[in-house]
């Protein structure tokens, strides 16, 4: 009954396959098919979260204005290991905790690395590209990562964003729990997130087989659905009621006033890649020139590509003949950021930030990608 609903919304869009906007609906359709569920709706109740029940004081001890450097940004930069998330998934984070006071390099910091350095992003660089990809990756990632966030705190010197979106709740309560109580709820959430994206399928398979719970989805949802029991029970003993609700309505401020820039923006991408297909710019790629990765840059940077879809297009396009330099600046930009992301970006930190910090990721994915290029 389900896939013949499915069949039937398709088929209402069918009378428009032939036209100049079915590129951009494709695209749109595949991010909310694979993207929105498993990606960004996790990512908005772990932004609410942090923006809830994280301590402030914690988040500008660790990445505030005045916080050691040589501590604020490797923690920002190593944070976003444990999530999932693209570089539109980021974006309800990356506000949660700028909010609860980081500063502006570490926060862009964290922002960068995230969609990039992921367990899940290393881990299918690993499988596709070998073991010398997958080391340079993390480490060029890191230190553009860093030097993004100390560019932007050196360019714009604010320590972070001073004033809140009207819709964004901001709460500081005094609560009884532990920081351990705190902890297993944010792995909770993290778990649920890692697993919505079927990072731990193979795990989860075995342990349906050997329940006779088979298929490829079932198993992923019969998790889903503990974690998320286990959740509620975790909910229902640490924490109060109005806590919940004001959990649940940051959770859904953040989705309205981020989710529709980036759907924009997918439905934008979509139009732009039909129009200007990578294959175009093989030869510019086929050496490891500053003009091949200065382009591998600018076109990663402005497309949208998922952490596992990006490492297969470049996988793709290494076998046609890229080099791996441009290769490496591709697998770095394309995650890291797209044009929904900047458009989403842009209302919450301002257009120049949100432009500068698009320039910044071109400029040092390309250079990462030259010396990768060069020493490879």
């Amino acid at each position: 009954m389900l896939q013949n609903l499915i069949n039937a919304f398709i088929a209402l869009f069918e009378p428009l396959r032939d036209t100049w906007i079915w590129p951009g609906l494709a695209e749109a359709g595949k991010f909310l098919g694979t993207h929105l569920i498993s990606g960004m709706v996790p990512a908005f109740f772990i932004a609410g979260a942090i923006a809830i029940f994280l301590d402030k004081q914690r988040i500008t001890r660790l990445m505030g204005a005045d916080a050691n450097p040589f501590i604020a940004y490797p923690v920002a930069a190593f944070s976003g290991g444990i999530l999932t998330v693209c570089s539109c998934g980021v974006i309800p984070i990356f506000t949660g905790i700028l909010q609860q006071g980081a500063g502006i390099g570490p926060a862009f910091t964290f922002l960068m690395a995230s969609p990039a350095v992921n367990l899940i992003a290393l881990s299918c660089t690993y499988t596709m590209l070998g073991t010398q990809f997958m080391a340079w990756r993390a480490v060029l990632v890191m230190f553009s990562a860093i030097c993004i966030g100390l560019c932007m705190r050196f360019i714009f010197k604010d320590a972070s964003m001073q004033n809140a979106p009207a819709n964004v709740i901001m709460v500081e309560e005094e609560s009884e729990r532990t920081d351990g109580q705190l902890l297993v709820f944010f792995i909770i959430l993290v778990l649920i997130t890692v697993t919505a994206t079927g990072a731990l399928d193979t795990l989860i398979q075995k342990v349906g087989v050997s329940a006779g719970v088979a298929g490829m989805l079932l198993p992923r949802l019969v998790f889903i659905g503990l974690e998320i029991a286990l959740l509620i029970m975790v909910l229902y003993k640490w924490f109060e009621r109005y806590e919940i609700i004001l959990w649940l309505k940051k959770s859904k401020s953040l989705f309205f006033m981020i989710f529709p820039m980036v759907f924009g923006g997918i439905f934008l991408c979509g139009l732009l890649a039909a129009v200007f297909p990578l294959t175009n710019f093989m030869k510019f790629f086929d050496t490891n020139s500053a003009s091949g990765n200065l382009v591998s840059s600018i076109l990663g940077s402005t497309m949208y590509f998922g952490t596992i879809v990006g490492v297969t297009i470049v996988s793709t396009l290494k076998d046609f003949g890229m080099n791996a330099g441009p290769a490496m600046t591709l697998l770095l930009s394309g995650p890291a950021i797209s044009l929904p992301s900047v458009m989403a970006l842009a209302p919450i930190v301002g257009s120049r930030k949100a432009a500068t910090f698009l320039a910044l990721v071109i400029i040092f994915s390309a250079l990462s990608g030259f010396i990768f290029g060069a020493v490879s």
